[in-house]
C-alpha cells in the first residue's frame, strides 16, 4: 500500500506566510497623497484607487486655496476620503481661518493633516501648529479628526527635545477636546531608522496610530529630487551609494520598506503603526500599479478592499 504523505509547513514558511499577509494588510488600508493638479488631471480615481482610499492633499506653495478645496470636492465625487493640509504658518488671521475651515466643511471634510508649513516666516499669527489647535477653530468646526506630522530622520529645524514637548501638548489636546488624533510620518530609506523612531513613539504614547511615510514607485533620482527637498537627506544618501540601487535607477519600489514594517509588526503586537502612506513622486499610475499587484486585487476599473481596516482608523 503507497504511504501518504503530508506536507507541513516549517516555521519559518508559516512566519514568511504571515508577514506576507501583513504585507497585504498594510497596502490594503494605505492613504496616498496627491497635488490639487494630479488630482484635477485623472479623468477616473476610481481605476486608479480603491474606492474609500485616504487622499491627503497638500497645499503646494503658489497654489490657491480654493484649488484644495476643489480637489476635496472632486475626491468625494469619486467616492475616496479627502484629508486636506492645512499649513498654520500660511493663514494670516483668525479670520482666514474661518474661512478655510467653512470652506472644507462645505465639501463635507471631516478630518485634516495639520502641518506647519514650508513658509520660514509666517504670514501672520500663526506660528505653528499648536497656535492652531490653541485657537479652539477646529473643535469649532467639528473637526476631530485630525493628523499631525512625525520625522523617523529628525526635523530640519526642530530639536528633539522640541519635538517631545510639541508631541505631549498635541497629545493633551487631543484627550482634553475628545479629537482622534495620529501621525503621518515623513518617508525615509531607513528601515532600522524607521522601527527605532516607532518604538520610541510607542513609548511616548500607546495610543496614538502611526501612518508611516513611504515614498511610492518612481525613478530613483526623481525620488532623491525629492528627498533632498524634504530634508530627508541621511537615508538618501545611503540609499544611493547602493551599487544594487544605482543599477536599479528606473525600477525604485517601497518593497524594502512595507517588508520590514510587516516583520516589526508581526514581532511588535503592541506597535502603534497603524498603516502606511504613499508619497506618489512617480505619478498616480505608478503608484496604482504597485498598490493592486502588491495588495493582490488584479486590474479592475474599480476596486474596493477597504475590508481591512487600519489600527485606531475608522
Amino acid at each position: 500500500m503507497a504511504s501518504t504523505q503530508t506536507s507541513v509547513a516549517t516555521p519559518i514558511e508559516g512566519e514568511a506566510r504571515v508577514a506576507h499577509e501583513l504585507e497585504r494588510e498594510l497596502v490594503r488600508g494605505a492613504s496616498v497623497e496627491l497635488t490639487p493638479r494630479q488630482v484635477a488631471a485623472v479623468d477616473h480615481l476610481s481605476a486608479h484607487l480603491p474606492l474609500g482610499t485616504r487622499v491627503y492633499v497638500p497645499s503646494i506653495p503658489g497654489s490657491a486655496w480654493r484649488e484644495t478645496v476643489a480637489a476635496c470636492e472632486r475626491l468625494h465625487r469619486d467616492g475616496m476620503v479627502a484629508v486636506p493640509h492645512l499649513g498654520a504658518r500660511s493663514i494670516a488671521n483668525h479670520a482666514e481661518l474661518a474661512s478655510r475651515l467653512n470652506g472644507l466643511a462645505a465639501t463635507r471634510v471631516s478630518e485634516l493633516m495639520l502641518i506647519a508649513g514650508h513658509r520660514k516666516r509666517p504670514a501672520g499669527m500663526f506660528r505653528d501648529t499648536l497656535d492652531i489647535l490653541d485657537s479652539g477653530a477646529l473643535v469649532e468646526h467639528g473637526l476631530v479628526r485630525v493628523g499631525i506630522a512625525g520625522y523617523p530622520e529628525g526635523h530640519p529645524v526642530a530639536d528633539p527635545a522640541a519635538l517631545a514637548r510639541s508631541l505631549s501638548r498635541k497629545l493633551e489636546y487631543a484627550a482634553a477636546t475628545g479629537t482622534e488624533m495620529w501621525m503621518v510620518s515623513q518617508f525615509s530609506f531607513d528601515p532600522r531608522k524607521v522601527v527605532s523612531w516607532l518604538d520610541a513613539i510607542r513609548r511616548t504614547s500607546e495610543r496614538l496610530p502611526v501612518r508611516v511615510g513611504m515614498a511610492g514607485p518612481a525613478r530613483l533620482k526623481t525620488v532623491l529630487a525629492f528627498a533632498a527637498r524634504c530634508g530627508v537627506r541621511a537615508s538618501a544618501r545611503a540609499l544611493a551609494r547602493r551599487p544594487s540601487a544605482l543599477r536599479l535607477l528606473n525600477n525604485w519600489t517601497p518593497d524594502s520598506m512595507l517588508q520590514a514594517l510587516a516583520r516589526h509588526r508581526m514581532e511588535s503586537p503592541d506597535s502603534t503603526l497603524s498603516g502606511i502612506h504613499l508619497f506618489t513622486f512617480g505619478g498616480l499610475p505608478q503608484t496604482s500599479r504597485w498598490l493592486r499587484a502588491t495588495a493582490g486585487v488584479g486590474t479592475a476599473d474599480v476596486v474596493d478592499f477597504q475590508d481591512v481596516k487600519a489600527l485606531g482608523e475608522r
